[in-house]
């Protein structure tokens, strides 16, 4: 007769701070250090991203007391990290070292970053287009079903004589809309105090097709541009 073993508690995480507090989607594109174990990125159910040396050996150190193995690092960005919580069912929890002198370890928890899933999930499209991981043309076909954030307004009745318009971006022989992941990226960027608004990317895109490309998130390294191609008298 066996001795039955009784199954370990997972352990539970409970956020100590807001994705608002740390501004988590300003630095999506940072490069962090995952503490992996085993080549696993979910280590007691987080995702342990590292932004300093010193926080990487104080994750490693805590770990080893917690989950002994082989750990090594893995490096990515914050918004891959995120997604990997967010996607697979073992993750619980993005737990972040290195911040605040190393003093605290901040945890955010499965349920506190759920709402910032469809942000995520953008910011992988661009981001693997930008590294030439995913063909523009598929990018582009991903996004156009999003909601995304353009500084200006569009006809709300579509009569004669409505007053709308949008800011754009000089490009080399045309104009792109900009549009932002975010209300609060477009708030970042909008200098002329211009309404903030909502619209479906493939509607904008119809919308302005032939007179403007629309580009997404301009100001940052993962921009991705659609309908460039169409634009005419381009100059």
């Amino acid at each position: 007769m066996g001795f039955l073993h009784p199954k370990q508690p997972q352990k539970q995480y409970i956020s100590n701070t807001t994705p608002e507090q740390l501004d988590l989607l300003e630095h999506l594109d940072q490069q962090v250090v995952l503490a992996v174990r085993e080549d696993t990125p979910i280590v007691d159910g987080a995702v342990h991203a590292c932004l300093t040396q010193a926080g990487y050996d104080k994750a490693l150190a805590a770990l080893q007391t917690e989950q002994p193995g082989r750990y090594g690092g893995y490096q990515t960005v914050l918004g891959l990290a995120l997604d990997t919580v967010l996607q697979q069912e073992a993750g619980r929890a993005l737990v972040v070292y290195g911040l605040a002198g190393n003093q605290i370890d901040f945890t955010l928890a499965k349920a506190d970053l759920k709402p910032l899933e469809d942000v995520i999930d953008s910011f992988c499209i661009l981001y693997a287009a930008a590294r030439n991981a995913m063909p523009a043309e598929k990018a582009q076909t991903l996004m156009r079903p999003k909601t995304v954030w353009l500084l200006g307004e569009l006809p709300k009745t579509g009569q004669e004589g409505e007053i709308f318009g949008f800011v754009t971006i000089k490009r080399e022989g045309y104009e792109s809309v900009k549009v932002f992941l975010t209300p609060d990226s477009a708030r970042k960027y909008n200098e002329a105090n211009r309404p903030v608004t909502p619209v479906r990317l493939a509607v904008l895109e119809r919308f302005v097709a032939g007179k403007f490309a629309v580009i997404v998130e301009p100001h940052r390294n993962y921009w991705l541009e659609l309908g460039a191609e169409h634009v005419q008298n381009r100059k």
